[in-house]
């Protein structure tokens, strides 16, 4: 008997008569070092609102039991070089994956219990140079409201020739002195009364609370808190530029067309599959493990739509590459959906 070839469920046809299999869906998690142990984890379990986002607590949890002792530790020694150690581990270790625990979990409540959601947007977003509660108004409320319309969007690209470095540092520096004063004023703008008042005392009490922590611990608090802000600051950016890098300006409001996807990445697994980002623009309440799975069920839409798709790349990777004009490699990297196939 002819053996029959079994179809792969996450196979998709793209341009050319070619398929590629989504290996993003069903993929080893990678956003945190350890689990929690087994009593704690039946708890925090129980805890949740979906049992998908133990992965998120796992790393919640990893960065209370290393990164706050760290802290402390910091300002006990008031040593530079611990101070910078605690950074450069900080950052390479957990800066990225908590930036996106947040983003997505900044969209849908992880615990059942109030007290808990609000722990770690203000208790813990300071470490990595997010002022408590600032993260929510900016990209929840500011970002996916306004969807990158120059005038409104903060961190709108549209104005920008987007493969010029020095657009990027302008917009940079703009946001790092800017942000401050604009994100209050644009909630004021659009009738937001509390929002405006809660970001204000956000701003006030970050930078007025670090004041007077300065006065008694400089080191400690350069490091722990001020430095990071700066990196943060610069993180963001760069990665919002990279995922709005390609706007098409005749199509400009449409989510198809404002940003792109990023498949088959291993940054997927170290940012609950941030790559799918035209998926989050379209329903920011969908969860975070479902976004590969939808790109794949509605991939002949993106097809229709002409949408952007790379693989094996990662947002920064592509922003760097449009600075240094290699769209060579883009295009190397580029899925192509439909025919004919272009070159």
């Amino acid at each position: 008997l002819e053996v029959m070839p079994v179809e792969n469920p996450n196979e998709i046809d793209i341009a050319g008569g070619k398929k590629i299999v989504i290996t993003d869906i069903g993929a080893k998690r990678n956003e945190y070092l350890f689990e929690v142990p087994g009593p704690i984890f039946s708890w925090l379990q129980k805890s949740l609102k979906d049992p998908r986002d133990m992965p998120i607590v796992n790393l919640l949890v990893n960065i209370v039991v290393m990164t706050i002792p760290a802290a402390i530790l910091v300002f006990a020694t008031e040593s530079n070089i611990v101070g910078f150690l605690f950074w450069l581990v900080n950052f390479f270790l957990f800066q990225e994956r908590f930036l996106l625990a947040q983003h997505f979990y900044s969209h849908r409540d992880l615990f059942q219990a109030k007290w808990l959601n609000h722990f770690f947007p203000y208790v813990i977003s300071p470490l990595f140079g997010l002022p408590g509660g600032m993260y929510s108004l900016h990209h929840v409320i500011m970002h996916h409201c306004e969807n990158n319309l120059q005038g409104w969007d903060l961190s709108s690209t549209e104005p920008y020739q987007r493969d010029n470095v020095f657009h990027f540092l302008f917009y940079f520096v703009r946001f790092l002195f800017g942000i401050w004063f604009e994100l209050p004023y644009y909630a004021l703008r659009r009738g937001r009364y509390a929002i405006a008042l809660q970001a204000t005392c956000s701003i006030i009490g970050f930078w007025t609370g670090t004041y007077f922590l300065s006065l008694k611990f400089p080191v400690g608090t350069f490091w722990v808190f001020h430095f990071p802000l700066f990196f943060n600051c610069f993180a963001l950016m760069l990665g919002n530029w990279s995922q709005h890098i390609f706007v098409d300006p005749a199509r400009s409001r449409s989510n198809y067309h404002l940003t792109f996807n990023v498949i088959n990445a291993p940054g997927n697994q170290r940012t609950f599959n941030d790559g799918y980002h035209t998926e989050h623009h379209i329903n920011s309440k969908r969860h975070w493990t479902e976004l590969p799975i939808s790109f794949r069920d509605s991939v002949r839409k993106y097809a229709e739509e002409d949408s952007i798709v790379f693989e094996k790349l990662f947002f920064m990777d592509v922003g760097l590459l449009v600075f240094f004009r290699r769209y060579d490699v883009l295009a190397r990297h580029l899925v192509q959906l439909r025919d004919p196939v272009r070159s």
